[in-house]
């Protein structure tokens, strides 16, 4: 019995002490350049703007595609789209700093929406690309939206997936902040979603009402992307990115000089719909030529859900003139 007791006993030292080393060992600075998997599509390049190191996977020629994923995302999510573009587009599919194969640094940065546009603008010059068009989901919208107001000679089109100017009065799955914010419990609770246990559960609930009417391949695909994202999270980028609702800088007022032709994604069945929803209102008011879709059986995450028809309606918005067309 006694035998048994100690059993248990070290068991239960012993989980906490391997989800604990799993949640602390990420990189911090990416200098050897590695990566955790070999990208399904393209090839891994790397770019360095202000002593970071920025992973991005290029495929294509032609006309650049920046390509930024949601909280918490890795360019992975743009994985059931970019086999649907044709080959004159370059796709620029991104890891911004604090997500994937790139830079995640603890200090110095805070990962707030005006800083994260500010490293993808240099980037943009670094490269020596020009008139690049942005395509962004709900963090990475509001980047997107943030590079067309703040630098607009660097932009061509913007697509966005819900992403926000205006900022929304509640934020969904917030708790999650709450055991970000300590080291121990919160390295504990990442090294508890990077071990894998739960990629399942976290794909259906990212999914929500989607989740049934996917076939087996969808979810497979689905829970491999989620499960790669997870694998490469680390507390204190995850920890600042969900707080950027509060430390990013309101830019309302510079984004109602934005002249690019805007494309607006929103969904009913979104945990952010009524966001959205007031972005769309914020859009339509002052910009001049911005298009809106609804989808009345959508979710936050499009790309994931109907990569098809968002890709579909983005290349037709891309291969037209200018136009005023508010549906």
């Amino acid at each position: 019995m006694r035998k048994k007791l100690r059993e248990v006993r070290f068991l239960l030292l012993l989980f906490p002490w391997v989800f604990l080393t799993i949640g602390c060992s990420y990189l911090v600075k990416n200098e050897k350049r590695l990566v955790y998997s070999k990208p399904k599509y393209g090839q891994d390049k790397f770019a360095v703007v202000q002593n970071y190191n920025i992973h991005y996977v290029e495929t294509g020629e032609g006309q650049p595609v920046l390509l930024i994923p949601g909280s918490f995302s890795t360019y992975r999510n743009w994985n059931r789209m970019v086999p649907l573009f044709p080959k004159d587009y370059k796709l620029l599919a991104i890891d911004y700093l604090g997500v994937g194969d790139s830079d995640k640094p603890p200090s110095g940065f805070h990962y707030t929406i005006e800083e994260q546009a500010d490293l993808i603008a240099q980037m943009i010059e670094q490269l020596g690309i020009s008139n690049v068009h942005i395509v962004g989901v709900s963090y990475g919208g509001a980047i997107a939206l943030n590079l067309a107001a703040r630098y607009p000679d660097k932009v061509g089109k913007i697509v966005c997936v819900e992403g926000a100017v205006i900022k929304p009065k509640k934020v969904p799955f917030n708790s999650m902040r709450g055991f970000l914010k300590w080291p121990l419990i919160g390295d504990l609770s990442v090294g508890v979603i990077r071990s894998g246990l739960f990629d399942k559960s976290v794909t259906k609930l990212l999914m929500g009402k989607a989740w049934d009417t996917m076939d087996s391949d969808e979810k497979r695909e689905s829970i491999e992307i989620v499960a790669q994202n997870n694998k490469t999270a680390s507390r204190v980028s995850w920890y600042h990115i969900s707080r950027t609702i509060k430390t990013s800088k309101d830019f309302a007022e510079e984004a109602k000089t934005i002249r690019a032709p805007v494309l607006y994604f929103y969904s009913q069945n979104s945990d952010f719909r009524d966001m959205a929803e007031r972005n769309v209102d914020f859009l339509k008011t002052h910009l001049p030529n911005v298009e809106i879709v609804y989808f009345k059986d959508g979710i936050h995450d499009l790309e994931l859900q109907k990569p098809q028809e968002v890709t579909d309606l983005i290349l037709n918005f891309l291969s037209k003139g200018r136009t005023n067309v508010q549906n």
